[in-house]
């Protein structure tokens, strides 16, 4: 009877856990490189007609490109234009990721992505952005995929400037257990407990039967009555999580610019974008009146109209708007004399950008959350099952006897 109960626990934890843990890992690690890959694409300078005329055996080099679908030439090419000139992208082998209209609600769908061969047709006109390694090829621009700087295409519906912040917000799975491999391995799993259930029901091994009918019927558990409110908090519990982490990389996006010192930001600092504009990131606290302004090392600093405030959940890291004093601002800028303005950039993944709190403790007492949360969801489902699984056989036990 043991080795029975060793068979069923093997075949459990292979179907139920194994398989769609590392279904689980494969995309969230994919999800990971994507957003690592746009990261490092916002810090590529943005393509410029002297890209494409450069002489054919000059080095490739990695840009950015923003534009609207112009072409399709033959089954991977497409041409893309920004209105002033056009680059050609090369697709074989690319997976091109989507980006909806409206930003998801929290703990809502994530971005798409599909392989350039499985889209059959795209309208002239859709908005695209590509980054990655470019040639000259016939006295034009040719994005092309490279081993090591894959292509990044990504097909938008939202403005410019929300592209990068939607990519990093979003830019992951709603659920790592939920993936490929999960539905077909949980109904494998499934069906082989049952039949090994009915086989040691007819060798007369009831209770190894029971085990094995329990555990077949394990999908559906967590739904059924005493627990499934248990289930529900397991969800919010991940959820919460999940906003977590991606406030936590979206804090951080700003400093992609800025190695940060030790202590965290004080004071201003500014560097170049891509683009060789000045930028700035401006420490200080948020002051009183109209306009907004932030006063820093004793000046006040107005926040121009189009500022994007991050939005950070506050109560879920512990604190309230009263305790959060310090504010960091990122932004373009223009120097009169001793007095510093913000300003707008041309650069539209580097907008004018407020953060109410220190971007990096924001993101390590994020980060923490994410954990806590996590932990608590597993607490959750975990005695979903405690509850519900003794029931379950025991009902059983008494409709088989």
């Amino acid at each position: 009877m043991i080795g029975y109960l060793l068979l069923i626990t093997a075949v459990a934890a292979l179907f139920y856990v194994a398989i769609p843990a590392v279904g689980a890992f494969v995309v969230r690690d994919q999800w990971r490189r994507f957003r690592e890959a746009m990261t490092a694409a916002s810090r590529y300078p943005i393509a410029t007609p002297a890209w494409a005329v450069r002489e054919r055996a000059a080095p490739p080099g990695r840009c950015r490109f923003f534009g609207s679908l112009e072409a399709i030439q033959g089954d991977d090419r497409i041409w893309i234009s920004n209105g002033r000139f056009s680059v050609a992208v090369d697709l074989r082998g690319v997976r091109v990721f989507l980006i909806p209209e409206t930003a998801p609600a929290e703990g809502g769908t994530s971005l798409g992505s599909v392989p350039w061969n499985r889209i059959f047709s795209l309208p002239e006109g859709t908005p695209m952005f590509v980054g990655g390694t470019i040639v000259a090829e016939e006295g034009r621009g040719l994005f092309r995929n490279h081993a090591l700087s894959p292509l990044l295409v990504v097909i938008h519906d939202c403005p410019r400037e929300s592209i990068l912040m939607r990519a990093i917000g979003s830019g992951r799975q709603r659920n790592e257990y939920m993936n490929s491999l999960t539905l077909p391995s949980v109904g494998i799993g499934s069906l082989t407990l049952l039949l090994l259930a009915l086989a040691f029901l007819g060798l007369q091994e009831k209770l190894s039967g029971l085990v094995g009918l329990t555990a077949a019927l394990a999908p559906v558990v967590p739904f059924l009555p005493p627990g499934f409110p248990l289930y529900f908090a397991y969800r919010s519990a991940w959820k919460k999580a999940r906003v977590l982490r991606a406030q936590r990389d979206v804090v951080r996006l700003p400093l992609r610019f800025f190695p940060s010192p030790a202590g965290g930001p004080r004071g201003q600092r500014a560097t170049f974008l891509p683009n060789l504009e000045p930028y700035a990131m401006i420490h200080g606290a948020l002051a009183d009146g109209d306009p907004p302004a932030v006063l820093s090392e004793g000046k006040r600093i107005l926040l121009p109209p189009g500022t994007v405030r991050i939005a950070v959940d506050l109560p879920a890291l512990g604190r309230s708007r009263e305790q959060v004093t310090d504010c960091v601002v990122f932004g373009g800028y223009r120097m009169e004399g001793d007095d510093l303005s913000l300003l707008p950039t041309d650069d539209p993944m580097a907008g004018l950008i407020f953060v109410p709190g220190i971007p990096d403790a924001i993101a390590r007492a994020s980060n923490k959350g994410a954990r806590t949360f996590t932990l608590v969801s597993g607490l959750f489902i975990s005695l979903n099952v405690a509850v519900n699984a003794p029931l379950v056989f025991v009902l059983l036990a008494l409709l088989i006897r």
